[in-house]
């Protein structure tokens, strides 16, 4: 409901205007119960009601908590549903991934519009 100034709203969503990049950072193993096709689904769906042209700005997935077991089958399905989008699988408590992470933000934020 952020669109709506549900919780933080529009001061959040304000904020995001800012960005070049949008970086969605799931929790690929859905240990909190939650499922991260879902969870970056509707972020989506609220900037796209925020604003039309923010949603069509670049944006890639951080998918973190790969070191646990479930987030293998979730990363799986993170990219089937996703197939076009850059997603980078981390494990940010070991460090896991982030040289990789690195190496792909690299080039977008260079080539993001400002």
């Amino acid at each position: 409901g952020a669109h709506e100034n549900v919780g933080l709203g529009h001061q959040f969503l304000r904020h995001i205007w800012r960005c070049r990049l949008l970086i969605f950072v799931v929790d690929t193993a859905g240990s909190e119960g939650r499922d991260p096709i879902t969870d970056i689904e509707k972020l989506r769906t609220e900037i796209k009601l925020y604003d039309e042209e923010m949603s069509k700005r670049p944006w890639i997935i951080v998918a973190n908590k790969m070191d646990l077991p479930e987030a293998e089958e979730n990363f799986k399905q993170l990219k089937e549903r996703f197939p076009n989008v850059i997603i980078v699988p981390v494990c940010a408590e070991l460090e896991e991934g982030i040289p990789e992470l690195k190496k792909v933000l690299d080039p977008l934020i260079g080539s993001a519009p400002k």
